[in-house]
Order: C-alpha cells, then sequence, then structure tokens
C-alpha cells in the first residue's frame, strides 16, 4: 500500500466551511476508490496523507496537482506502507494552526491510535506552525496581561 504525504500552499484563503466541503467531497471519491487519510489546513497551506492502492493515490494525486486552489505541491513521504494508518478515515479534516497552551497535546490525541509516530510529528508539527498575524495577535494579548498586571505608580 502507497502512503503519501504532501504539503501545498493555498492559493487564496479559503472559508473553514469551503475546507470541509473540499474534505468531505474528497471523502466520498476516496472511498469509491479504497484512500484513506487525512487533510489539515492552517489557514495558509494543507497537508494531507493519502494511503491506498499505488494507482489509486497517484491518480489523486495528479487530480490534486491540478487543482488550482494547490500551488508549490512538496512531497514529504510517497513510500510502501503495510497497514493503514487512517483506516476508519476517507477523509477526515483537521483544521490549524494550535495557538493555545495544549492545543498541540489535543491534537495529537485526535489523531487515530494507527498512526506512527512521524506521521504524529509531522502532523502535529504544520498544526503547531502559527502564521504571523496570529503571533502579532498573542503578544499583543500578552502585553496587555503584563500592563494590567503592573503597579499604577502614584502622583507625587
Amino acid at each position: 500500500m502507497l502512503s503519501l504525504i504532501y504539503v501545498s500552499t493555498a492559493t487564496s484563503r479559503l472559508p473553514l466551511a469551503a475546507v470541509e466541503a473540499m474534505a468531505d467531497r474528497a471523502a466520498a471519491r476516496n472511498a469509491q476508490v479504497g484512500i484513506t487519510g487525512m487533510l489539515a489546513y492552517n489557514g495558509e497551506s494543507f497537508m494531507q496523507l493519502l494511503e491506498g492502492d499505488g494507482d489509486a493515490v497517484l491518480a489523486t494525486m495528479r487530480r490534486i496537482e491540478r487543482d488550482t486552489r494547490h500551488g508549490d505541491i512538496n512531497y514529504v513521504r510517497q513510500e510502501i506502507r503495510y497497514q493503514r494508518e487512517c483506516p476508519d478515515w476517507s477523509m477526515k479534516t483537521l483544521l490549524a494552526p494550535l495557538s493555545r497552551m495544549g492545543s498541540a497535546a489535543l491534537f495529537t490525541k485526535s489523531l487515530p491510535r494507527s498512526t506512527d509516530l512521524d506521521t504524529r510529528i509531522l502532523f502535529t508539527s504544520f498544526a503547531s506552525t502559527v502564521r504571523p498575524d496570529i503571533v502579532a495577535k498573542i503578544e499583543e494579548r500578552r502585553q496587555r496581561v503584563v500592563l494590567a498586571d503592573m503597579p499604577v505608580a502614584a502622583n507625587v
């Protein structure tokens, strides 16, 4: 069985509802050809695991390569594996980035128990990648908390 993971850049920002609809259509198509896997989206990029018969996985990748929503596709892994990591998921959607304390651990726990360690690390790392605009918002919140906790100087 072929196991393939790729990362691509979204050619435009997609609303989460559009990503979920795209994954639902992919799940239906994948179920017909025996492909399982998962799709993560962090607001800028996709990471997807596809697993199944090699011809079916490669045909799916050719379709993804022609999809105008994906740009700059990079293959992370393409190898033969002997068991499925997502046996019950024709296409599970995982939305990221993870920006709250402890959210990476929760994300990792949401992956199937059959997911290999290397795949867990790849997807959790991808999901933990925080966009610059989110980093700025987190830093702004931290600054507000620090300023709120500072004692007010008395007027002399």
